[in-house]
């Protein structure tokens, strides 16, 4: 038998990734990460005993990394820049809405999954926090309507990202307008 081939860690997370957006959670195996990987199922169930466990680790490094990348906006910069910054960075994590989706739908297999599902939920506040922050700050500088409610401008913000883009715009011309509409609103002024 030959030598066991290796995968990293990046690349697993790749895989399921893609696999996650591609199959959900009913049509994701083992069997097709470790087909995607070049290599046998047991390397892989050597480090997750299930497909449970590896999505939800999945998920918690994705959950990570999306709550380190919002969090570096630098907060010295003008409400503009600062949303714009912001809706930039979640651009580029748009995915991770449809990802986390899922985790309402993993089987509760193991204490293992249970816990990593706990540990989600709890880490939602982290991708909220920055934008609360530039919500304060747009209402302190008047630039926001203080009368308007700050989690329906949070959620406003998170489903902007969401929207498809059937008009095939560049994604500059599509922050454009999501910016636009966020500080301008409908109405001609």
């Amino acid at each position: 038998m030959g030598r066991e081939k290796k995968f990293s860690k990046q690349q697993l997370w790749q895989v399921t990734h893609d696999l996650i957006l591609e199959k959900g959670y009913q049509g994701f195996t083992m069997s097709i990460v470790a087909s995607r990987l070049d290599v046998s199922r047991a390397a892989i169930y050597k480090q997750y005993p299930n497909k449970e466990e590896l999505i939800g680790a999945f998920m918690i490094h994705e959950m990570k990394r999306s709550v380190d990348l919002l969090q570096g906006v630098d907060r010295t910069q003008s409400f503009e820049h600062q949303l714009r910054d912001l809706l930039t960075r979640m651009f580029s994590i748009k995915d991770l809405h449809h990802i986390l989706g899922l985790a309402s739908t993993i089987e509760d297999v193991s204490d293992v999954v249970t816990k990593q599902k706990e540990q989600l939920s709890s880490m939602h506040h982290g991708l909220y926090e920055p934008f609360l922050s530039l919500i304060q700050l747009g209402k302190a500088e008047k630039l926001i309507d203080e009368s308007q409610n700050d989690f329906i401008l949070l959620g406003f913000i998170f489903q902007s990202i969401d929207i498809p883009n059937y008009a095939k715009m560049s994604d500059e011309d599509f922050l454009n307008s999501v910016q636009n509409l966020l500080l301008n609103g409908l109405s001609k002024k």
